[in-house]
Order: structure tokens, then sequence, then C-alpha cells
């Protein structure tokens, strides 16, 4: 009887990344990583400058730094190569900046709208 013949190995295909299974330890990594992350305390900043202005001042102009905070949000997305500061980098690049635009602009026209105080 003859020996069965063996079929030659194929080269084995690229997993899709979506399809990885996920290991903890590096999630539970990449998550005490980002207090290192440049763009999210850049984001957090932003963020508490608003408030703070609109404690400050009024609500109008803490709205009008928020949307400032997410125009120049969009434009760092725009402009950064792949993949991007963690902080505004979600989805594709096109999608991350048109949302954080649009943001911008519904916010910035929203608080053309309030009342003065």
């Amino acid at each position: 009887m003859p020996p069965p013949e063996v079929a030659p190995s194929e080269p084995a295909a690229e997993v899709p990344a979506e399809e990885i299974p996920l290991d903890p330890r590096s999630i539970a990594r990449a998550s005490l990583a980002a207090g290192r992350n440049r763009s999210l305390w850049w984001t957090m900043s932003g963020i508490v400058a608003s408030v703070a202005v609109a404690f400050v001042t009024d609500a109008v102009v803490g709205s009008y730094v928020l949307a400032l905070l997410l125009l120049a949000s969009a434009v760092v997305r725009a402009v950064t190569p792949a993949p991007g500061p963690v902080a505004v980098s979600v989805r594709s690049k096109p999608l991350d900046v048109a949302v954080l635009a649009t943001g911008a602009l519904a916010l910035a026209v929203l608080a053309s709208l309030l009342p003065p105080a």
C-alpha cells in the first residue's frame, strides 16, 4: 500500500483584527497606559476649560469654547496621519472629522440661539 500523499500546506491567511481573540491582560495594560496619552489630557483639559469659562462668564461663552474644542479636534484628526490621536480616533477619518465638525457647528448654532444671561 503506497503512503498517503500529503497536500502542500497553503500559507496561512491573515486573520482580520476583528476576529483575533481579546487578551484581558493587553486590555488592562492599554487602559493603564491611557493616562500617558497626551490627546486624552488635551481633550479633558479643553472640556474642563469650557466648563470653567461657563461658570466664570456664562453658558453661551462656555458653549462657544466647547465648540472651538470640537472644531480643533476635527482639524487635528483631519491632518494627523493614521491612526491619529486616541481621544478623537474612533472610526474612519472622514467619519470622525464629519462628526466632530458637525458637532461644533451644531453647538455654535445652539449657543447663538441661547438668550443672553
